[in-house]
């Protein structure tokens, strides 16, 4: 069985410590993190547009037309699944980009936008 990890863990032990293309290899070696935040963003975009596409389906059930959608929810929960850790991803890339603690700043932003801190119940 996998141990269970913190968000901290997570973000030390991410495994693409290798950039993968040219011009993001050479914005690592001089220190330009928005180059590799860029693609990051990019990629985190289309994991939130595929989510988008599974649910905008499911708001449209199939009709007498034959548009809308065609499976069920648990015929697409495995994209969910994929596009929310790929998502997570993009946020623990970014947190070691940008050099901060994202289970600090998830902590703080669940009690700023809800007047509650989950964790201790203040």
């Amino acid at each position: 069985m996998d141990k269970r990890i913190t968000i901290r863990e997570a973000q030390e032990k991410q495994p693409w410590t290798v950039p993968y293309a040219r011009g993001v290899v050479y914005a690592a070696k001089q220190d330009v993190p928005h180059i590799l935040a860029t693609h990051c963003a990019l990629h985190a975009t289309k994991s939130a547009g595929k989510l988008a596409a599974v649910f905008e389906a499911l708001d449209h059930p199939l009709n007498e037309t034959g548009y809308g959608a065609s499976r069920p929810l648990d015929a697409q929960l495995q994209t969910i699944k994929d596009m929310s850790a790929d998502l997570l991803t993009a946020a623990l890339r970014f947190a070691n980009l940008y050099n901060f603690d994202l289970e600090t700043e998830l902590r703080r932003r669940v009690q700023e936008k809800n007047g509650v801190n989950p964790w201790t119940n203040e």
